[in-house]
């Protein structure tokens, strides 16, 4: 790989060393790493490159960008930017819960999916939790924040990270934690066995969240909530990854609307912005858009993963989603990363990830020309 000693210091860590590696506790300061992708202002800043030149692959949104509409209704939203937004979001609810085929009553908007995740955490203060990881940080730092203890069921490098819901044991945790399809790896677990795992922490006495960030770009039939919403389930659903709203912050859970009605009650009101709430409007009344977002991102994710598998050195794990992760058979991922930040191609170094350690980056889906750059700066970064 081409890297020289300086580039190696400037990544913070030794050639072929693990110095650095994540702590699996997700915070930006384990390290080093961010515990989140998508910072072109900080590439900006270290590598002198204009973000709107830089292309980023370490934020994993659609592909295809804002639909028109969605657009047309943000300009629009302008107008009344004097006036407060709709104070709890009925209209906005009306058709979250019609795209997701539940009730109004059993959705409580968030200023994205983090918002929801966090208050959900404080209305359970679980004492003990379970994490399926690696994972997405947010889980623990939210279950922290309110005390709780969390413990991981770490996800098994030898089968992919490929996740046997039967390994989960939910006796003796008052929360579990299962993202799906899960971030960074990829994988995925059918709804009959996420059902089975929801029966399992009912008799255990255990919450289950079900984060679906990313489920649009599997099948919506697969959703946890195709059987109907169920007590002691609580689904996390997000609207910037799958309509490309990631500015906007825009998520919702999904809980028994017991449990939903007081967790609104908590929240602050008008925590959705006007310009969010017009985005979500246009967005969730376009069928067709999903559902081509769909298949264009299952068409760009064939052609960039075997792309990447015949690139010496990379292995692109199978994904059902709108990322790759890739594990390096030698090359420190902190030091490609730095490399291709370099020449403006910004990946996801993930040893933040719990269990990941420094030898694996994620990288988004993107358009065509997009990912023919990335494959070109990545055959040069391994010749």
């Amino acid at each position: 790989m081409i890297i020289d000693d300086d580039m190696s210091e400037r990544a913070g860590i030794g050639v072929g060393s693990g110095d650095g590696a994540g702590t699996g506790t997700g915070d930006s300061r384990a390290g080093g790493v961010p515990a989140h992708g998508g910072r072109r202002e900080d590439a900006e800043r270290r590598f002198g490159i204009p973000k709107e030149e830089l292309l980023d692959f370490s934020a994993s949104i659609n592909l295809l960008g804002p639909s028109p509409s969605v657009m047309a209704a943000v300009r629009s939203a302008a107008v009344d930017l004097h006036y407060y937004p709709e104070e709890g979001a009925g209209e906005f609810t009306r058709l979250v819960a019609d795209y997701l085929g539940v009730l109004p009553d059993e959705i409580v908007p968030g200023n994205g999916s983090i918002e929801v995740i966090y208050w959900l955490a404080r209305a359970l203060t679980p004492r003990r939790v379970l994490i399926v990881e690696p994972t997405f940080s947010e889980y623990r730092r939210a279950c922290e924040a309110v005390g709780a203890d969390c413990d991981s069921l770490m996800l098994l490098e030898e089968e992919n990270f490929i996740l046997d819901a039967g390994r989960i044991e939910p006796e003796g945790y008052d929360l579990v934690f299962l993202c799906n399809p899960n971030n960074p790896t990829g994988g995925f677990v059918s709804r009959e066995s996420v059902t089975a795992l929801w029966k399992r922490c009912r008799e255990a006495g255990a919450g289950l969240v079900v984060d679906e960030a990313f489920i649009d770009f599997k099948d919506s039939e697969e959703s946890a909530l195709y059987y109907g919403v169920r007590e002691g389930m609580y689904v996390v659903r997000s609207f910037t990854k799958s309509h490309s709203l990631a500015g906007l912050r825009l998520g919702c859970l999904v809980a028994e609307a017991g449990f939903a009605g007081k967790l609104r009650a908590m929240m602050p009101p008008w925590n959705l912005n006007s310009f969010a709430l017009a985005a979500g409007r246009a967005a969730l009344t376009e069928w067709d858009y999903m559902e081509l977002s769909r298949r264009e991102n299952a068409d760009a994710r064939a052609r960039l993963r075997a792309d990447l598998a015949a690139i010496p050195g990379i292995e692109p794990l199978p994904s059902v989603t709108n990322f790759l992760l890739c594990r390096l058979e030698e090359e420190s991922s902190a030091m490609l990363a730095e490399w291709l930040g370099w020449q403006g191609i910004l990946v996801r170094d993930c040893r933040s990830f719990a269990g990941l350690g420094d030898r694996y980056v994620r990288v988004a889906v993107r358009g065509e020309r997009d990912n023919y750059q990335l494959v070109a700066a990545l055959r040069k970064a391994f010749i």
